[in-house]
């Protein structure tokens, strides 16, 4: 099993904090943040890869700027099987801009980098609106939901099996006690879950187990075998209920089963999002992940949906903002490219934020972040 270091560069020595200039001059930081994690005369293999869309050019010049600047600095460049560590640069996006990652890797030891590149995409600009990600806590453990205070102090996190209590602690989230689901039945192999409060109790909502708690740092809970309802989020007023032994909801209101649902619209399970009159049109490369969520940057009662990727592949995905029913969905915001499939895209419990979770293609980790909107113009 691999050893995996990471390192996420936001205010840190090895930052790259660069605004708005061509890729290429990322190389020589890109370059020593590499080569600190490696022996001096270390013979090293390169692969890349392009998960946000980058000029061919640029990427080019990119990719032979970091093999001289690698070169310069002792290390070896070898062909694949003829190296001691194989390192794949991967250039993602992330709201700021692009992402440039570097996985090292070498026998049972993996080691990640990532740097910002601020580069704004000018079609968000344009188009109005920008979605915002501020990352909350990663491990390796599925998430399936979070839920923070209004203090913003605690967090509560979601597992398969269990809830993680944690504070916040001069900037860092630090465990502070767990509490154990007595699940009543196995979960799905693709685990889903729901964690909110309510008029400070707690609820959790697996497929086929339903518990209580209140709400607490150290929270206790009590489970039983139902399927109890809960809502969808302040502006998708369906009560829904999970689906015994499948990781799909459904609602008395509505029939077949779903993924999410938001303000109407139902990311329903043969692959389709639908309303109550049938299919929505221009969904077609929408995901099954929906969240409606209020619109800071509109009038008082504007909303947004923000809407998951297809996720054709287990190495990105994305998440954009659309405008809500009644009219047909049009995107507010440029897409935001993620290092690794949505599994979970939740309202949040404030309204103007939805939680998403993913799975970093590149760790393997369960991301959870935060995700709001940010006027362009």
């Amino acid at each position: 099993m691999l050893r995996a270091g990471f390192a996420l560069l936001f205010g840190l020595g090895m930052l790259v904090r660069i605004q708005a200039q061509p890729l290429p001059e990322a190389v020589p930081a890109m370059a020593r943040s590499i080569s600190s994690l490696l022996p001096r005369r270390a013979t090293v293999s390169l692969e890349f890869q392009a998960l946000a869309p980058v000029a061919p050019v640029e990427w080019s010049s990119f990719q032979g700027a970091l093999r001289d600047e690698l070169r310069k600095s002792g290390v070896d460049l070898k062909d694949t099987g003829q190296s001691e560590y194989q390192i794949r640069i991967v250039v993602s996006e992330n709201p700021r801009g692009l992402l440039l990652i570097a996985e090292v890797v070498s026998n049972d030891t993996r080691q990640v980098v990532m740097a910002p590149w601020g580069r704004l995409s000018a079609v968000g600009a344009k188009l109005g609106l920008r979605i915002q990600m501020t990352p909350i806590t990663e491990q390796t453990e599925p998430i399936l939901d979070v839920w923070m205070s209004d203090s913003g102090l605690d967090l509560l996190v979601l597992t398969p099996a269990k809830v993680i209590a944690m504070h916040l602690t001069d900037g860092k989230w630090t465990p502070n006690g767990q509490a154990s689901l007595p699940v009543a039945r196995p979960i799905p192999r693709d685990p889903r879950g729901r964690l909110q409060a309510v008029s400070g109790s707690l609820g959790v909502y697996l497929p086929g187990t339903t518990c209580t708690g209140q709400v607490g740092p150290r929270p206790i809970f009590s489970c039983e075998a139902v399927n109890s309802h809960w809502s969808m989020g302040t502006f998708e007023p369906t009560q829904v209920r999970w689906v015994t032994d499948r990781n799909v909801l459904e609602t008395d209101s509505v029939g077949g089963s779903f993924y999410t649902a938001a303000m109407g619209w139902f990311a329903s399970a043969n692959g389709k999002v639908v309303n109550r009159e049938g299919e929505v049109q221009g969904t077609h490369n929408w995901g099954s992940d929906l969240a409606a969520i209020a619109n800071t940057c509109g009038s008082a009662e504007s909303k947004i949906v923000i809407v998951a990727g297809a996720g054709d592949t287990n190495q990105q995905d994305q998440v954009q903002a659309f405008s809500p029913p009644p009219e047909p969905p049009a995107a507010v915001s440029a897409p935001v490219v993620l290092p690794g499939p949505v599994t979970a895209l939740w309202p949040a419990e404030r309204t103007a934020q939805a939680t998403l979770v993913i799975r970093n293609s590149i760790t393997g980790n369960y991301e959870a972040s935060r995700l709001s909107l940010v006027c362009t113009q």
